[in-house]
């Protein structure tokens, strides 16, 4: 590989964003009258019930409420200071906007299994590194070009900054995507004027590639 363009992301879960993934997945498990197993565990602290099959009432009323639960870290406060939900989205008011948008995107999720993974996310989790971060990004030879979004409230900018600081001297460079979209703005694309930030991006990068 010799170029690497993560954007919107981190190559280690932070604590803080365990704890956004730990609430909105209580919320869900609530509805099944369970609770977490921990914040970097992928279900049920009562072992002895959780292989029971969730009820369709059960799946509808979490999910619901883990969409209600994420719409607050999606997008970011200015997105909703601007009413974007309603000028971009077309929605009435905000409660047509959790409903209509957020426990609909959140219904077509899965269940708990994925948190597991994402709650524990950590690259330098695998031979040679076992668990030295700054190890593991001195390890990437692959040009890097990392780019967080600036309202992005579970991948800010600092985070990003550390990682590239912790690389070899040139090989990570970091550029912040200026938006008000929150994480959104990394996909799924609804952004236009983020989109065509990132596509002007990749260009540069793949036509200096070219020119050596």
């Amino acid at each position: 590989m010799d170029y690497a363009v993560p954007f919107c992301g981190s190559a280690k879960t932070s604590l803080h964003n365990q704890v956004f993934l730990e609430g909105v997945k209580s919320a869900m498990l609530a509805a099944k009258g369970q609770s977490s197993a921990g914040s970097t565990q992928g279900g049920y602290s009562v072992k002895t019930t959780s292989s029971r099959e969730w009820t369709e009432e059960e799946k509808q009323v979490g999910m619901k409420a883990f969409g209600r639960g994420y719409a607050g870290w999606g997008f970011s406060q200015a997105f909703y200071r601007t009413r974007l939900h309603e000028k971009h989205y077309g929605y009435k008011d905000l409660e047509s906007f959790l409903k209509g948008f957020w426990e609909t995107w959140a219904c077509s999720k899965g269940k708990t299994e994925s948190f597991k993974y994402h709650t524990g996310g950590d690259c330098s989790l695998q031979e040679p590194y076992n668990g030295n971060f700054e190890m593991s990004m001195q390890g990437i030879k692959a040009k890097t070009l990392v780019l967080p979004s600036n309202t992005d409230l579970y991948f800010p900018p600092e985070d990003s900054a550390y990682e590239v600081a912790s690389m070899k001297p040139g090989i990570g460079r970091m550029d912040v995507f200026p938006s008000i979209w929150g994480h959104w703005a990394g996909g799924p694309g609804d952004s236009e004027d983020d989109l065509k930030w990132l596509d002007d991006h990749l260009r540069k990068l793949f036509a200096g590639s070219e020119t050596k």
